[in-house]
């Protein structure tokens, strides 16, 4: 479909940095760009603005959104330790029988992606998309507690926080630099699901959601002195 081939586009410009923090989104622009008419633009950008990921303002148009502060972080990341760490309850509690073995299979993918990236020198183009490539197989690893929920409510939920998880990445360094870390975590989560222990995998969750914000944190906090 069109119009979410161009939200699509869009939104993976927004969130891996190619179009600035705050910088103008000019609608005839991005549609010479993109190849297409005006109106799916004009969708895919108002669409966006309910993720949070680009504004609107009255007489000047949309934007990107300007970075997090760190009060709208902590909120950010209160809000995905009460959703995720529920939606891995639901996940277990659904009975789904394919659920530890599919979210094994995402773990696979994301190691893959991890130690591609490991391989590479740290510079050009092709590390900059296997970077990406980690984070997307991050998202994915999520995705799939979020789909074994069988509950289309969680997962409308998790797209609208994974639009504001986005500007925390607004530079391939988040959710890059943790990527090992954050394997060893979703491991111990594999494992939990693997009991079929409810109160495990919900353990398992909430200490990798607290460690992720530790981490980010950090690295926030690194960019705000850097900026000063």
């Amino acid at each position: 479909m069109l119009s979410e081939r161009v939200y699509r586009s869009i939104m993976q410009s927004v969130s891996r940095g190619q179009l600035a923090r705050g910088a103008p989104l000019r609608i005839e622009e991005l549609a010479r760009r993109l190849n297409v008419s005006p109106t799916p633009v004009r969708e895919g950008l108002t669409r966006l603005e309910g993720t949070g990921l680009v504004v609107h303002e009255r007489r000047k148009g949309f934007r990107v959104a300007p970075p997090l502060t760190a009060e709208q972080f902590e909120k950010l990341m209160d809000a995905r330790e009460v959703l995720e760490v529920g939606a891995a309850g639901l996940a277990i509690a659904s009975g789904d029988p394919a659920f530890a073995s599919t979210l094994r299979g995402a773990l696979a993918a994301q190691q893959a992606a991890v130690e591609a990236f490991d391989a590479m020198s740290p510079h050009g183009d092709a590390v900059d998309d296997l970077a990406w490539a980690v984070i997307d197989a991050d998202v994915a690893f999520h995705h799939v507690i979020f789909s074994r929920t069988h509950n289309p409510f969680v997962g409308l939920m998790a797209e609208a926080l994974n639009g504001q998880t986005h500007r925390v990445r607004q530079s391939a360094e988040h959710g890059v630099s943790d990527s090992n870390e954050a394997l060893s975590e979703h491991a111990a989560i594999v494992r939990a699901a693997d009991s079929g222990d409810r109160q495990a995998v919900e353990s398992a969750m909430r200490m990798h959601l607290r460690l992720v914000r530790a981490r980010a944190r950090r690295d926030l906090d690194g960019d705000r002195e850097d900026g000063q």
